[in-house]
């Protein structure tokens, strides 16, 4: 599955599979524990001015960081201070999602192959993780809490292998059903109303092109957003519903033929963080830095993002790159809640 063999950061190496390859089944694992770890020198982003006031941030960030396949879930303030270790697991615990209040972090777990891959979910003073999906030989990940806290969105390959589908549950795992849509369904996200669900898709064009889509939670009123020479993925909504913040390759030079067109110098693409409206139009790249997986402050006015050397902070208009110092090796997966 074509691993990348230097390091950009933890889930390129998964995704670079996922898009170029195809889906590549992995998730995380959980035994609870609430350690803290120590902090070791930030690496500034490439290109970041630091002028964002980190002191002045408010909110949490829930973020997997730590060796490729033994990742942990972590917390830390938006200032940069109050690092804590949520799970603690030989195996890999990434891809988390709050519960609205606050109080408890869905997110994946993945003890051995592929298709061990779960739904877990933990209080966010640990211990206690308990498995929602429990599915042996599925392939269950992309956990996201609906805004009421009375659901989980998540993608899952049960019942037609090798075909994700988008599933709701409640949150102790039951009411497990399929969201109505007939389609390719990865990394949901939910509307702030609750309404609807962003996701990224393969496209009729091939398993290896994928794009943005928005569905109605009955499963009506599928749209396509996007529609790029390079794969789009990893939606989230903007607190006040009028955007949706996503990553894609479409400025890589194996996608674009412009002058400026980027290279990472390694074999994955370049992804370059995007911002729409959330029926599709004024698509606007936010940041020329490298920027995959996103998720909006509370307030939406700054934007974290998993970059080449860790979690990043920008304005919400792309400007004043920041370097947001987590103390752990590879951050990823960033998940900001109030």
């Amino acid at each position: 599955m074509g691993y990348e063999v230097t390091r950009i950061n933890v889930e390129r190496l998964r995704v670079v599979a996922t898009l170029l390859v195809g889906p590549l089944l992995l998730g995380a694992c959980t035994t609870g524990g609430s350690t803290s770890t120590g902090p070791t020198s930030p690496i500034a982003h490439p290109g970041a001015t630091g002028r964002i006031d980190l002191s002045l941030l408010r909110g949490r960030i829930a973020f997997s960081g730590g060796p490729p396949h033994a990742e942990d879930v972590y917390i830390i303030n938006a200032d940069g201070t109050g690092l804590r270790h949520v799970t603690s697991d030989p195996a890999a615990d990434f891809d988390p999602t709050w519960s609205p209040d606050g109080m408890r972090i869905a997110y994946r777990h993945q003890p051995g192959n592929d298709l061990t891959t779960d739904i877990y979910v933990i209080s966010t003073d640990g211990p206690g993780a308990r498995n929602l999906t429990t599915s042996d030989g599925v392939a269950d990940w992309g956990p996201a809490w609906s805004p009421d806290g009375k659901e989980i969105a998540w993608n899952s390959d049960r019942g037609s292998p090798g075909t994700f589908r988008g599933h709701l549950m409640r949150p102790d795992g039951s009411n497990v059903r399929p969201l109505g849509a007939d389609v390719w369904v990865e990394y949901p996200a939910w509307s702030p109303d609750g309404t609807k669900l962003a996701f990224m898709a393969q496209t009729p064009e091939g398993s290896e092109n994928y794009e943005i889509y928005t569905v109605k939670v009955d499963g009506a009123d599928l749209r396509r957003l996007t529609n790029s020479s390079g794969s789009d993925g990893w939606p989230a909504w903007s607190p006040d519903g009028q955007q949706i913040v996503f990553a894609s390759v479409r400025d890589d030079c194996a996608f674009s033929q412009a002058s400026g067109c980027k290279r990472t110098g390694d074999i994955g693409p370049y992804f370059s963080l995007y911002v729409m409206n959330t029926d599709g139009s004024q698509q606007r790249r936010v940041s020329d830095a490298f920027g995959q997986i996103a998720d909006w402050s509370p307030d939406g006015r700054y934007i974290v993002f998993e970059g080449q050397n860790g979690l990043s902070i920008v304005q919400a208009n792309g400007s004043d790159l920041t370097t947001l110092p987590t103390g752990v090796s590879f951050s990823g997966f960033p998940d900001w809640t109030s």
